[in-house]
């Protein structure tokens, strides 16, 4: 079940986002780790990314349903909503990434249709650290289109990240440094 019922304050700059901190309890997360350690992860690769990944959004299996409702029953994507100042959140879609030794994600904005908030809940047991790589990159564009990084967000153990969706949303999850493998459930919450 869902630790957290409570969002905190969302941050503005460079575009909106928040960390929410002990999102699952303790049970529903071993639940939820154990069984995506059992799926069979493709290894996918191109000029902005390489990891290996595994689509879960129409998966029916009782653990990744729990994790489903969690993530995007009613109420919770009502709070989401609210607190971000957007219109109503209709569905959400997810998958499981595994970013190991030289795993990267290029810098994008997540425009696609119908995607408002995208979100990134962190499920590997360790202290990950700055010199591991693997921080979630923000990045600030100014008006000639040149982009500097403005802030990175370290991933913890079960902690959700969420970001508002939009042209000024560059981000970049850094190239991992050290053999760890680091797993995460990453989606977006649509209109």
């Amino acid at each position: 079940m869902r630790n957290a019922e409570k969002i905190p304050k969302v941050a503005k700059a460079p575009f909106p986002h928040v960390v929410v901190n002990d999102f699952l309890d303790e049970q529903t997360l071993d639940l939820v780790t154990y069984a995506l350690a059992g799926l069979e992860y493709e290894f996918d690769e191109a000029d902005l990314f390489s990891y290996l990944s595994f689509g879960l959004t129409d998966v029916d299996h009782p653990v990744i349903n729990i994790l489903r409702d969690d993530l995007g029953d009613d109420n919770w994507r009502n709070k989401v909503a609210k607190s971000f100042g957007v219109k109503k959140l209709s569905k959400i879609d997810m998958g499981a990434y595994v970013y190991g030794l030289g795993s990267f994600l290029l810098p994008h904005d997540d425009q696609v249709e119908g995607r408002i908030i995208a979100y990134s809940l962190h499920l590997t047991d360790i202290e990950i650290s700055e010199k591991m790589g693997g921080a979630l990159h923000m990045y600030e564009a100014d008006d000639s289109g040149k982009s500097k990084l403005v802030k990175s967000i370290i991933p913890e153990y079960n902690s959700l990240i969420m970001f508002e969706v939009s042209d000024k949303s560059w981000h970049q999850v850094g190239e991992v440094l050290e053999d760890i493998q680091r797993l995460t459930v990453t989606g977006w919450y649509h209109a």
